[in-house]
């Protein structure tokens, strides 16, 4: 009786386990996934020239834009920053806002956004990322807006 249920247990962790590597990699392809079809949308939708235009001429994008300039990242400026690629900015951003918040976001951006609704965009960001983690966005941001045009 005893090896039937120490059967059972082994059976049943590895069932937990199995479950367990599948339901991760299951999640980091759907975030993948979902991190692509936000940088496309930006890419397609929201990036028009207007739009970097104005983004290119906001002050505090332009001090990230010298401090990084036209070059790839050195490995100390890439240790510095929380994360340096759309993917990491896509858990990050999914760790801190729920779905339908970023759902929202992407609506309001893909229709334009107003000067207060851009206002009010920024203090909900500033108050739930840290300074370093706005400054990744802004770096893979200007990656992205140079790489659209």
């Amino acid at each position: 009786m005893p090896d039937k249920v120490m059967k059972m247990i082994k059976k049943l962790i590895l069932l937990t386990v199995l479950l367990g590597v599948l339901g991760y990699f299951g999640y980091n392809l759907a975030l993948d996934y979902a991190s692509n079809r936000v940088a496309d949308q930006v890419r397609h939708e929201v990036l028009t020239e207007e739009v970097r235009n104005d983004l290119l001429n906001n002050p505090e994008l332009q001090a990230v834009a010298e401090k990084y300039g036209n070059r790839e990242l050195t490995a100390e400026e890439k240790d510095a920053l929380p994360f340096t690629t759309a993917e990491e900015a896509t858990r990050v951003l999914m760790s801190k806002f729920s779905l339908s918040e970023l759902y929202s976001i992407s609506s309001k951006a893909s229709g334009g956004m107003t000067t207060e609704e851009q206002a009010e965009l920024e203090t909900l960001l500033r108050s739930r990322l840290t300074d370093d983690e706005i400054e990744a966005i802004m770096v893979i941001g200007l990656s992205e807006i140079k790489n659209a045009f």
